[in-house]
């Protein structure tokens, strides 16, 4: 039945396909949601970002692929766009390497749950000391990593001082800034004590931070991970899968999947196909939404529409010749027209944004009228600014389709004002290199496109040496006095100053708010909608074909 239905449905792809001009070399970010048909307008989703190293590029696919070999009711196949340049959580920030290992290979302490609270994970419980300065986590016994060594406190310390390590590579670790010692009390305790209140400090630490792993296992991290997790890292066959299998010895519910094949296709075409064919059972994170239609009309499937953390934003770099003045910077934001970017370049899902903050944030502030689609204020701010026609920059795009899409949209959008804009569509290795990390400090780029999908990441902007480059006092003091801050009303308020600031400096262009669009075979049960953070948990997903 599969092959007849994707028979019937192949022109039909073909013809979509060709009316939207993709190119084939699309790729999207790697999140859920909530089972609907309809693209909501005004619904608001939450993020993804990716990063590399050096390693090769995955090599897209342009046919459907093969079957997986494993063909057991119990394994399932996962298609996803962005596969990870490594493997390795504390080097790069890559949301596909999180897809894969957060909750499922590798386990911090906390967790957040579907339904974004924080649940005990490798501690069965915690306490904190009146002064919110002294946490102390009781960690589970019996608990084992994949290679058979026993799970301690001293697994603990030495993971969340490598991730605090100032000097160390983990992109993240500015979240753990406050934290002025981790100690292990005995074999199942450990006191962490903060040199300051931090209110977010427990939600960090549920997410890539807080990854715990065996030291002796630091070293192969980036081709084969090991963690405490319901599944066992089994392969990974560069531009093709990576596969993970049910750890027999899990100290927790065992996982109701036998295996699960995460099969990285680059095209959107061939990935609808393969789910068509039943080669893969869940789509996670749709790049063409436009195709979503041939799936919501048949009962074999279920498509869901769900919420992320992620903004999609137009990086500027604030520390480049002409981005440097603010008036630059604010022109181009009037110059954008963020609801054709949504309309054009993901078919009306997603929701606007006016800053770094999405409305699911307790904090959030509704700043998407500061700058209104206005050419002629664009014109003038260029003019007041010396560029009278004459502006060119240089946008380097990472494979997402949401970023190549909307940079094809902004290109002509600018050149309506006067602003050229070069467009470098670049590999993650590549976007790494010149845009997020740069070269001995120094960032080759002007202008990306890329989702921010770590939750409540407004931090950022109070890291100068961040890829933004932005540089602000005011800013700095107000998100340090904010995590510092036990009051809720109060610390909302800081961050509202944030949120309106870095608008008014034009720090950044904040696009949309990503949303989660999968598609799932209608036998997959208990696949979350909504992504509360990097990970996509498997641990409780079953397939009853």
């Amino acid at each position: 039945m599969k092959l007849i239905r994707l028979l019937a449905v192949l022109l039909a792809f073909t013809l979509i396909a060709a009316a939207c001009g993709d190119d084939g070399d699309d790729s999207s970010s790697d999140d859920v949601g909530t089972a609907t048909t309809d693209a909501p307008a005004d619904d608001p989703p939450v993020t993804t970002g990716a990063e590399a190293d050096d390693t090769e590029p995955p090599a897209e696919t342009t046919t459907v692929p093969p079957p997986p070999e494993e063909s057991a009711e119990s394994a399932i196949t996962i298609g996803l766009q962005l596969e990870p340049t490594t493997l390795d959580p504390t080097v790069s920030p890559e949301g596909p390497i999180q897809t894969v290992e957060l909750y499922n290979i590798i386990e911090p302490m906390i967790k957040i749950d579907a339904d974004g609270q924080l649940v005990p994970l490798l501690a069965e419980s915690w306490e904190v000391s009146d002064d919110g300065l002294s946490y102390v986590f009781n960690l589970r016994e019996g608990v084992t990593f994949h290679d058979g060594a026993d799970f301690t406190a001293e697994d603990v310390v030495y993971s969340l001082d490598r991730s605090r390590d100032q000097d160390g590579e983990h992109p993240f670790k500015l979240q753990l800034e406050s934290v002025a010692s981790v100690t292990a009390i005995d074999d199942f305790t450990v006191e962490i004590v903060l040199s300051e209140f931090s209110a977010n400090f427990l939600f960090f630490m549920a997410q890539s931070v807080g990854m715990i792993f065996d030291e002796s296992d630091a070293a192969d991290l980036a081709e084969a991970p090991v963690g405490t997790g319901p599944f066992t890292f089994s392969e990974w066959v560069r531009g093709d899968r990576i596969t993970v299998t049910a750890n027999e010895n899990y100290w927790g519910d065992a996982a109701l999947l036998t295996e699960i094949t995460y099969r990285y296709i680059g095209d959107p075409n061939a990935l609808n196909n393969a789910m068509l064919a039943g080669d893969i059972q869940v789509i996670a994170g749709v790049s063409a939404p436009e195709l979503l239609d041939v799936f919501a009309s048949d009962d074999a499937f279920t498509v869901s529409v769900g919420t992320t953390n992620g903004e999609v934003t137009m990086a500027l770099d604030n520390l480049g010749d002409e981005l440097s003045d603010v008036r630059v910077r604010q022109a181009l934001s009037y110059a954008i027209d963020r609801q054709e970017i949504i309309d054009g370049a993901y078919f009306g899902y997603g929701s606007l944004t006016g800053s770094f903050s999405v409305p699911t944030d307790p904090y959030y502030v509704d700043l998407t009228d500061r700058y209104p689609f206005d050419q002629d204020q664009a014109r003038a701010l260029l003019a007041d600014a010396g560029f009278d026609g004459d502006l060119t920059l240089t946008m380097k795009l990472p494979p997402p389709s949401y970023a190549r899409r909307s940079g094809e949209i902004i290109q002509s959008q600018l050149a309506d004002v006067g602003v050229t804009l070069e467009i470098e569509n670049v590999e993650w290795g590549v976007w790494l290199e010149d845009v997020f990390n740069g070269v001995d400090g120094v960032r080759n780029y002007d202008t990306s496109i890329v989702a921010h999908v770590e939750a409540r990441d407004i931090i950022q902007y109070g890291n100068p040496e961040y890829y933004f480059g932005y540089d602000n006092a005011d800013v700095q003091a107000n998100l340090a006095a904010a995590d510092a801050e036990p009051d809720d009303d109060t610390r909302y308020a800081l961050l509202a100053d944030v949120q309106t600031q870095i608008t008014e400096d034009a720090a950044s262009i904040w696009l949309f708010v990503l949303p989660q669009l999968s598609v799932t075979d209608a036998g997959v049960e208990g696949y979350v909608a909504n992504s509360t953070s990097q990970a996509l948990d498997m641990s409780q997903v079953a397939f009853n074909p």
